[in-house]
């Protein structure tokens, strides 16, 4: 018997003495959070990686999310078109702004929004499309938008799945 542990996943670390020298200088500043030397590198470094002109690094992608929709200011009450394929923190930022959420299926060959169902969900209470990108498959943007401005929607990608992804050269954060 092996009384060895078996890693499901493990963490990829640096060898000890190599990440004590990268974090010396944070116990010599005492900047351990928000805007220090190293958020503002990662935030630099993730702006050209993506290539987007805006980046706020969050806590997490639910945070981010739910801080979007928030900065929207939408009535309570009022309905958002999302998908049910992903993780349950787009709903719960919906639901955690006092939105209702509406479920528009997904195509079957890459899980995305099936952005031809969307205008059959639209209400007079519809404020906004929350459509998300899966798996690193991207939904159709084109089409979303041009449903969005013919309703006068607001569409707020959750691309948590579509990290580092591009679409027609373009980072998929734009």
């Amino acid at each position: 018997m092996n009384d060895k542990p078996i890693f499901v996943t493990q963490s990829s670390m640096p060898p000890y003495e190599e990440y004590i020298k990268a974090i010396k200088p944070l116990w010599q500043s005492h900047w351990l959070t928000n805007m220090g030397v190293y958020h503002k590198k990662l935030e630099l470094e993730l702006k050209r990686f993506l290539d987007v002109p805006y980046l706020s690094l969050m806590v997490n992608g639910h945070m981010a999310l739910e801080l979007a929709i928030q900065a929207m200011n939408f009535p309570a009450g009022a309905e958002v078109i999302t998908t049910p394929f992903t993780f349950i923190s787009t709903t719960h930022a919906i639901v955690r702004n006092h939105l209702y959420p509406v479920f528009c299926d997904v195509k079957t060959e890459d899980g995305t929004m099936d952005e031809t169902r969307i205008e059959g969900l639209i209400t007079e209470k519809t404020v906004a499309i929350i459509p998300v990108h899966v798996y690193g498959n991207i939904c159709n943007v084109e089409a979303i938008q041009k449903i969005a401005d013919k309703y006068n929607l607001k569409v707020i990608y959750d691309a948590a799945h579509a990290f580092g992804e591009k679409r027609k050269g373009c980072g998929i954060g734009n």
